[in-house]
């Protein structure tokens, strides 16, 4: 008996609730005397609040307890730095946690908070709560800071105003041990050990300046305009833009789409190489393309500036089986690439299995551009994926194998994009 979607919803539902119950995290934080209330990504590994992920909890949340996620942002904004800047993790009850923290590849601002950032979503994950749940009165209480955010983006990050924010470590885009990153950061042989080695290579020569954005810069010691975090940068910017449109700041708004306009138009043109048909991310001040051949390159299907022939050749390649056209779509990697592995490898990320929340923008975009069957393919495959091994990290493209911690809550975004099909209100 095949189950429908109304009777899949239902019992992944409820297993998102009791996963969203467990992760939880609630207490009061000595160290800036302030409350806290968060889903963590896993117990067992991540018991910290990290930025994107909390950005995707709150997106999961706003369909089942709205208050709760808008708390989950409040939350994450509460110890949002004077410039504007959000740290990648808040180490909000670290001393319950210390054997954890030690694992960890960290640059520091305080004990407490990173000096990393993380792929900037804040204001899809703000837009789906305000809508759901939260209202203008939510809009209003957080889009300060929220803008504030997005403008030291701009402000800090984009240091030669072509529109392209640039990301100072592998671990900022998120995708932490991309094969892209390989030759750029020296490594010939990918092991932990090599990664660990030209991380440490990268923040050292942070701390040698001062850990100061315009000497980082000068330093070119890391220095890329990933196409992902890009990606999302124009997305988020456009999102922004109609959120400050809906409280009646059309100057704000006006202002955010011409940035956001920017930063798409500079993705969709410096940043595609027309002899392979893929985008690539660009390196140092002379931007040179780094390797491609990732999930990264396939996210421009998300902009609705992407011309439909740019589109339709991303849909031939997740259709491919000798690219992204696995049983369990999407890899991380393409199945040509040499780096590709189906599996984990001593726990580098982001070499070949699959991950829900790429799939969750690249069914997005592929929607927003009318290829809604392959969409649908991807959508049902992200809620097999967690109907056969739980909600895992990652998982094995070929077989549907669950890897990495256990409980990982971002995966619930195969919910949200169940949940879209079936009830509607869909993030577009």
């Amino acid at each position: 008996m095949t189950l429908t979607d109304h009777q899949r919803l239902g019992d992944l539902k409820a297993a998102v609730q009791d996963l969203y119950r467990r992760n939880r995290q609630q207490g009061h934080a000595a160290w800036c005397d302030r409350d806290y209330d968060f889903v963590c990504p896993s117990v067992e590994r991540y018991p910290f609040q990290w930025f994107w992920d909390s950005c995707f909890h709150a997106v999961v949340l706003s369909r089942l307890d709205p208050e709760r996620a808008a708390t989950e942002l409040r939350t994450l904004l509460a110890n949002q730095h004077p410039d504007g800047f959000l740290s990648h993790v808040t180490f909000w009850q670290r001393e319950r946690h210390e054997s954890a923290v030690a694992d960890y590849m960290i640059r520091w601002r305080s004990p407490w908070l990173s000096d990393s950032m993380q792929p900037p979503i804040l204001a899809e994950a703000t837009a789906a709560v305000a809508r759901r749940g939260g209202g203008l009165g939510f809009l209003r209480e957080v889009l300060p800071a929220v803008r504030a955010f997005y403008d030291w983006c701009h402000r800090v990050r984009d240091p030669d105003g072509d529109g392209l924010i640039v990301v100072l470590e592998p671990h900022e885009t998120g995708m932490d041990q991309s094969p892209s990153f390989d030759a750029y950061l020296g490594i010939e042989t990918a092991t932990p050990e090599a990664f660990a080695a030209a991380w440490r290579s990268v923040a050292l020569k942070h701390v040698e300046v001062d850990r100061r954005s315009e000497r980082v810069h000068a330093a070119d010691r890391f220095m890329v305009a990933d196409v992902f975090v890009n990606t999302l940068y124009a997305e988020n910017q456009r999102v922004l833009a109609d959120l400050y449109a809906q409280v009646g700041d059309t100057v704000s708004a006006d202002e955010l789409r011409s940035r956001a306009d920017r930063t798409a138009a500079a993705v969709l043109t410096r940043c595609w190489v027309a002899e392979d048909s893929d985008f690539h991310a660009l390196a140092d001040e002379t931007q040179v393309p780094l390797p491609g051949g990732t999930v990264a390159g396939l996210l421009p299907v998300l902009l609705a500036a992407t011309s439909s022939h740019v589109v339709d050749g991303i849909a031939a390649r997740l259709r491919d089986r000798d690219e992204f056209g696995a049983p369990f779509p999407v890899p991380s990697v393409a199945r040509t690439h040499p780096a590709f592995r189906a599996g984990p490898t001593r726990d580098l990320l982001w070499r070949g299995p699959t991950w829900i929340n790429t799939n969750w923008y690249v069914a997005r975009g592929l929607r927003r551009h009318g290829h809604a069957g392959l969409a649908a393919r991807i959508e049902d495959a992200s809620v097999a994926l967690v109907e056969r091994s739980g909600f895992r990290e990652y998982f094995n493209p070929d077989t549907g194998v669950g890897y990495g911690a256990r409980g990982f809550a971002w995966s619930a975004l195969a919910f949200e994009m169940l949940v879209s099909r079936v009830e509607g209100d869909r993030i577009s």
